[in-house]
């Protein structure tokens, strides 16, 4: 089975398990509020609402690894309803008590695990395509949970309702042992030694890891505000739907029909807009939508008292955490490392939403007991404000996501990279891949490898031996000019250019023999010929062996004058002058840290590489074989030969206005079938990437047919030794080794 296949099942069963698990969630909430609320007065749920909470916050810190036995814990669930229903005609009042206590502790911390092994079982990229079929499940099984509970109110009791939801909950263990991670992938997160490190600064205590991480506490202040907005205003339709019904099956019944209502919303809103609010929205302001929801939701029930405004807010509140805020919440998490997700996720999504949980039913109790004769009105006051704060933090943390998946990106490299590796040579290299990125230095002995051995410039020869009487100007403009290579490399070799040599050394970079002379010499005169050099650059005229080499010679010069004129050169017609200027331009950029490539108009670069036909874009090709490829921000010494040269351009000028280490990861993850590697590698660039750019640079990135070449396909070998378990590094050497062979 391939890598698809097997997570297009795993997905299926995933989806399974998210219809029956919030089928019962959406049952279970309808006969726990009924049950409750027909045993006690509604003035007793705020406190009730705390103990939950205390509850729950205690089990998830003993279980915070739930996710590795969420199925034993589905099953332990079951077994505990069937008790709660064999006990319940005797002991009504205190197995209300438990029922309520059961479904605030075990509830949303089976959730939480369920949600944990669906984001560690796929990479971002993958979780991305599956998650919203996932979230339709889960909604389905919330509309399927709320006719359950209506229907059962209204020909059974609302005692059958335990039986009936012990058997949704074996149902999902049964389901979620089919989420195993496969023995690969298994490995694959086991791989690092317990001595590793690493491994043993991220075995910290989950509330560790959320103090030192910023990206953490903004998701916990989300988290926080919006539980306790959501209690708020829960209380208020509850006491209003109490006031109205009185108890029993009846409240049972409009639970139930609230609960379908909700449901219903939720699979029309998730079906029409979840997918197109994540694709036009992003991430960070699709979760917003949730608290600008309970804003506007409290405001009304606020102005316009009655159930029916307090059923609408409410309501509302639960269509968008469903349909909306969820999926892209889950979302949020991807970028987080596996053993900080596993000691953090069950903290925020149990322990931080109950908290809020406790501080909203201490904040309803305070407020009862304060003002108790417009208690419904101050606590929808207080949800609006908490709303409008969660909102400016949800907006926050898209800055805070992109950071975290770069570190991701780097962080995914050198796990895979460094795990298996032995020698110590490999290691190092590695090491260096993930670290900071270091450029070869320019080289006074550089060879270049030329396409085709070229002769002098055409009308340069003159007299091989200049009179001695000559002026030394003069006779050296005779020895540049003679088409002798001796006499030309003498005379590059002398005193150091003048301005009235350099229009005559310049021509001498088109002669393969002396070129590598005739760069060096004019780098040691650049800064006070820049302008010579960039008019011959972007002369159309100009011979095209010498501007496609003068990049290399302008890299040796870190000035503003130099990286305007050699922007100026990304807008060339030969591709080959572009190249080597966008490698010239991260080389300057890389010698003087305080130079600045204008974002706009290397974004413009971009756009104009990537708007042309398949065809043009695979043609591309290089003549030269130059020192400069040295240079490149994101190419290594692997895939140098292999890569795109296209897709090379596209992301050393990318990087001229993007950060360059996570982008050098991404390129080398998009050339391997690495899931995890590739997956990161193409959620970073979908976040990172301006809208535009990504729009028309993502076709280049997706199609998967390989790439043709003269000799034996680059991309055949690298399939073959991808398919190994051996690390990218690994097997990329190995590629190379072959290839020189």
């Amino acid at each position: 089975m391939t890598p698809s296949e097997r997570d297009t099942k795993v997905a299926v069963i995933a989806t399974l398990t998210a219809t029956a698990m919030i089928g019962y969630q959406m049952a279970a909430k309808a006969t726990r509020d009924a049950l409750f609320l027909s045993s006690f007065d509604v003035s007793a749920l705020p406190a009730m609402v705390i103990a939950s909470a205390l509850l729950s916050v205690v089990l998830a810190f003993l279980a915070s690894h739930v996710m590795t036995a969420v199925g034993p814990a589905f099953a332990a669930s079951a077994a505990l309803l069937l008790i709660e229903w064999w006990l319940l005609e005797p002991f009504r009042r205190p197995v209300a008590v438990i029922v309520y206590l059961h479904y605030g502790g075990l509830g949303a911390l089976l959730v939480s695990g369920f949600w944990s092994i669906v984001n560690e079982r796929f990479d971002p990229r993958t979780a991305k395509k599956h998650v919203g079929r996932i979230a339709a499940g889960a909604t389905v099984g919330g509309l399927l949970g709320g006719l359950l509970a209506e229907r059962v109110a209204a020909t059974l009791s609302m005692a059958a309702m335990l039986p009936i939801l012990a058997s949704l909950h074996f149902l999902c263990a049964l389901l979620v042992m089919g989420l195993k991670p496969s023995s690969a992938t298994a490995a694959g997160s086991s791989r690092t030694p317990a001595s590793n490190p690493t491994e043993k600064k991220e075995r910290r205590s989950g509330l560790r890891i959320i103090a030192e991480t910023s990206y953490l506490r903004s998701l916990v202040a989300l988290v926080l505000l919006a539980s306790v907005s959501e209690v708020l205003i829960d209380y208020v339709f509850k006491a209003r739907a109490s006031a109205a019904f009185g108890s029993g099956e009846d409240l049972l019944r409009l639970f139930g029909v609230f609960y379908t209502g909700v449901a219903l919303l939720t699979v029309a809103i998730q079906t029409t807009a979840s997918r197109l609010t994540l694709q036009k929205l992003g991430l960070a302001r699709t979760v917003a939508i949730l608290p600008s929801t309970l804003a506007v939701g409290s405001a009304g029930a606020l102005f316009a008292p009655g159930l029916v405004s307090a059923a609408i807010a409410r309501g509302a509140e639960a269509v968008m955490r469903n349909s909306l805020y969820r999926p892209a919440y889950e979302l949020l998490f991807t970028p987080i490392g596996q053993r900080q997700k596993r000691a953090t996720k069950t903290l925020v999504d149990v322990g931080v939403v109950r908290l809020g949980d406790m501080t909203g039913g201490a904040l309803v109790q305070a407020t009862l007991l304060v003002a108790a004769g417009s208690a419904l009105a101050a606590l929808l006051g207080f949800a609006i404000a908490l709303a409008v704060v969660a909102g400016l933090v949800a907006i926050r943390l898209h800055r805070g996501y992109v950071r975290t998946l770069e570190r991701s990106l780097v962080s995914r490299a050198a796990q895979l990279d460094l795990a298996e590796i032995e020698d110590v040579t490999t290691r190092t290299a590695m090491l260096q891949t993930v670290g900071t990125l270091g450029l070869a230095p320019i080289s006074d002995e550089s060879l270049m490898a030329p396409a085709a051995e070229a002769g002098p410039p055409s009308g340069a020869v003159m007299e091989a031996h200049p009179e001695p009487h000559l002026d030394p100007e003069v006779r050296r403009i005779v020895e540049l000019r003679s088409g002798d290579p001796d006499g030309v490399r003498r005379a590059l070799a002398g005193r150091p250019l003048t301005p009235t040599l350099v229009p005559h050394a310049t021509p001498l970079l088109a002669w393969d023999q002396v070129a590598p002379q005739a760069i060096q010499a004019l780098r040691d005169v650049a800064p006070i010929v820049t302008g010579q050099l960039v008019d011959r650059l972007l002369d159309r005229d100009e011979e095209f062996a010498v501007r496609r080499r003068i990049p290399l010679v302008l890299a040796a010069c870190p000035t503003e004058r130099a990286v305007e004129g050699l922007l100026r050169g990304l807008e060339d017609q030969r591709f080959e002058v572009r190249y080597r200027c966008g490698l010239a331009l991260s080389r300057l950029l890389e010698l003087n840290p305080k130079l600045r490539a204008n974002p706009e108009r290397a974004a413009a670069a971009v756009l104009r590489e990537v708007a042309v036909d398949r065809r043009v874009w695979e043609s591309h090709r290089l003549l030269d074989q130059m020192e400069d490829e040295e240079w490149s921000p994101v190419v290594d010494e692997v895939l140098r030969d292999r890569a795109s040269r296209s897709l090379e351009h596209v992301f050393t000028v990318l990087a001229l206005f993007l950060p360059r280490q996570p982008l050098k990861i991404a390129f080398r993850g998009l050339h391997t079938d690495d899931t995890l590697l590739r997956g990161t590698a193409l959620e970073y660039l979908e976040t990172a990437l301006p809208a535009d750019i990504r729009e028309q640079l993502w076709p280049f990135l997706e199609d998967s047919r390989p790439k043709t070449r003269q000799t034996r396909p680059s991309g055949e070998v690298l399939a073959q030794l991808l398919q190994s378990n051996n690390s990218i590094a690994i097997n990329l050497d190995e590629l190379r080794r072959k290839s020189q062979s």
